[in-house]
């Protein structure tokens, strides 16, 4: 009966189809098409085209959805796929969907990696480039910057008319934290709660907005990094009115059977439990299944339909945009199996591509454990090239802290050093994106309540192993608590007009600010053509009197470094000690002075001070 009136009224309506688009030529020769309409599961499709089969068309619980795969074969040319939809063996509707040539671009997809470092800005407290979108129709939340959780009207046009603020800082790269559509009621700002895995949120911009922003970066030397997230959704995602099966979600029930707070199962967020070998059944399943809160439903990609959109929808991005990096958020509680399924999948189609899971952990062998290649007693692989190296932003935070006052066989700068001797768990410890503080974690400056210590962190960071990753604000020493969000993501001064006062411009900024901005931009753009901090091997020297010596070291080049971890104790060096990293040279220019040392033989340091220098 039912097809007889889809044929009485000679037409569906169909209104999503998911990806819009593919393209020809592409590793994975398997398309995925997700079709939602109105009882569209009583309709037969049909594929007439040169190199495109039709190899399943799968009816899932809800009548109102329809999953195709289709194989786009070696011949297949690029033009408009007919896909017909028959009921009682005649055609009610026909979508024409398009097979795109990829488009051929140098050095497309190439990832962030040592030379790189990343800037991480949050797009909705960045800057408002367009007003016009501040308020969107079908957007439910609405601007107020008055708001700390609201909406504050930075969009992707703020981020394009201040790449040359990057560039003059001397980063490299830029992480913006999640673009996608977060249509919900409440804190949408931080982009985490997604309800649309396609489309950029429209009081961002549209997706060729987002599109043309990360070639404006690749045109200004900048590489981009994708924010997504696998293990959840928002509540609002357009899935939520009509799921498309049982299981699409990890305890569904709640959510079908009224949101009944008694059946809410939230996660214990101890991403351990993934490799704890005394874990409970009961805390291993509530790490992986348990919601990230009551806003964010939690996927179920032992689903295979889920799994496979999840995948092709990363495939997408990166495709689309011409990304150089995921950054993946919450890696660490999603099923092990497909996490690696994700990555390895990712990695075969792009395998210049660089991702990095979000791992937020104190302890060195958690972190470890998801790192691609790691030699876990379990036999896990994550296939991930990088893992977020929290533990030693925690380490490095503690030990640059004035209130770290140990005895000199534990000092602050002997626990950073030895701190570093467990990346023997790394498989590539200099592929990890390090940093000193991000969205998720208290700022440098809350922790370390000095600049001057601050320059000190930031100069470890950005010398040693690893990716270094900024967090936006720090080179205005920033300040904001994990215990209170909206302070750890405050708009950026000078970003809206009628702003206050401008930090993109040296007018704008405070005597401190620029002292510690300047500090970091001469660290930065130093950095970016010198090839012992990009590929040289860390060597370290136990640390006496809290100053910490340590080098970066190619067959052609030598940069030591040297930090004065004390309040005040000024400390002559004799370099004697470390003759077989200096191999021979006698003097050096210290790069954050501009001073030229004819003799290195004894270098004096005061307290508080780093010295970086090329060897000669």
């Amino acid at each position: 009966m039912l097809s007889l009136t889809l044929f009485s009224k000679s037409k569906i309506t169909v209104d999503k189809v998911e990806p819009s688009f593919w393209w020809v030529g592409m590793k994975n020769s398997t398309l995925q098409v997700m079709i939602h309409g109105d009882n569209i599961s009583s309709t037969k499709p049909k594929i007439e085209y040169k190199g495109v089969v039709l190899k399943q068309s799968i009816q899932v619980t809800s009548p109102n959805y329809l999953v195709l795969y289709l194989e786009i074969t070696e011949e297949t040319l690029p033009g408009k796929v007919p896909i017909q939809f028959l009921a009682n063996g005649k055609v009610i509707h026909t979508i024409n969907y398009e097979l795109k040539a990829r488009e051929s671009i140098d050095n497309k997809n190439i990832g962030f990696d040592p030379s790189d470092v990343i800037y991480l800005l949050m797009p909705d407290r960045f800057a408002n480039g367009d007003p016009t979108i501040d308020n969107v129709e079908g957007m439910t939340q609405k601007m107020n910057r008055e708001e700390p959780y609201g909406r504050h009207g930075g969009d992707l046009k703020g981020i394009a008319d201040h790449l040359n603020y990057f560039t003059d800082l001397g980063v490299t790269a830029l992480w913006l934290n999640p673009v996608q559509e977060n249509n919900s009621s409440e804190q949408s700002y931080h982009g985490y709660g997604m309800t649309d895995l396609y489309k950029v949120d429209p009081r961002f911009g549209t997706n060729e907005e987002y599109k043309a922003l990360v070639k404006a970066c690749h045109d200004n030397d900048l590489k981009v990094v994708m924010d997504l997230v696998f293990n959840h959704i928002g509540s609002d995602h357009w899935w939520m009115n009509d799921l498309p099966m049982s299981d699409w979600l990890n305890h569904q029930s709640y959510w079908e059977d009224g949101k009944k707070e008694s059946e809410y199962y939230g996660t214990n967020y101890q991403v351990t439990k993934q490799l704890d070998p005394y874990a409970s059944k009961e805390d291993f399943d509530q790490n992986v299944e348990g919601w990230f809160t009551p806003k964010m439903p939690d996927l179920n990609q032992n689903n295979p339909i889920l799994a496979d959109y999840i995948i092709q929808n990363t495939i997408w991005w990166i495709e689309y945009a011409g990304l150089n990096g995921i950054r993946m958020d919450t890696f660490g509680y999603a099923y092990k199996a497909f996490a690696s399924r994700w990555t390895k999948e990712i990695m075969e189609e792009y395998p210049q591509f660089n991702i990095v899971g979000e791992i937020l952990v104190k302890e060195t062998p958690v972190a470890s454990y998801f790192a691609g290649g790691a030699n876990n007693l379990d036999g896990y692989d994550s296939y991930l090239p990088s893992v977020t190296d929290m533990p030693l932003s925690f380490a490095a935070n503690a030990a640059f802290s004035p209130e770290n006052d140990a005895p000199d066989w534990n000092s602050p700068m002997r626990q950073l050093a030895n701190h570093l001797t467990q990346d023997y768990l790394f498989p590539d410890p200099y592929n990890l994106v390090t940093c000193l503080d991000n969205h998720d974690v208290n700022r440098v400056m809350s922790n370390l309540k000095d600049p001057e210590r601050v320059k000190l962190a930031l100069t470890f960071l950005l010398t040693t192993r690893g990716i270094p990753q900024i967090y936006y604000g720090t080179e205005l020493l920033y300040e904001g608590f994990e215990s209170d969000h909206a302070s750890l993501r405050l708009d950026f001064p000078g970003g809206w007009e009628g702003d206050e006062r401008s930090a993109f411009e040296l007018e704008g900024r405070t005597a401190i600010e620029n002292d510690v901005y300047d500090y970091l931009k001469n660290i930065l753009q130093w950095r970016k053509s010198n090839s012992a901090i990009h590929k040289g091997k860390l060597i370290h020297y136990i640390p006496n009197d809290d100053v910490y010596v340590y080098f970066r070291k190619t067959v052609e080049e030598t940069v030591m470094i040297i930090i004065n971890n004390n309040e005040e104790k000024v400390v002559t060096i004799d370099t004697s000690n470390f003759e077989s990293a200096i191999s021979g040279a006698t003097k050096g220019k210290e790069i954050i002075s501009g001073i030229v040392y004819s003799d290195i033989s004894t270098i004096k340091i005061n307290g508080k001070q780093a010295m970086i220098l090329e060897l000669q």
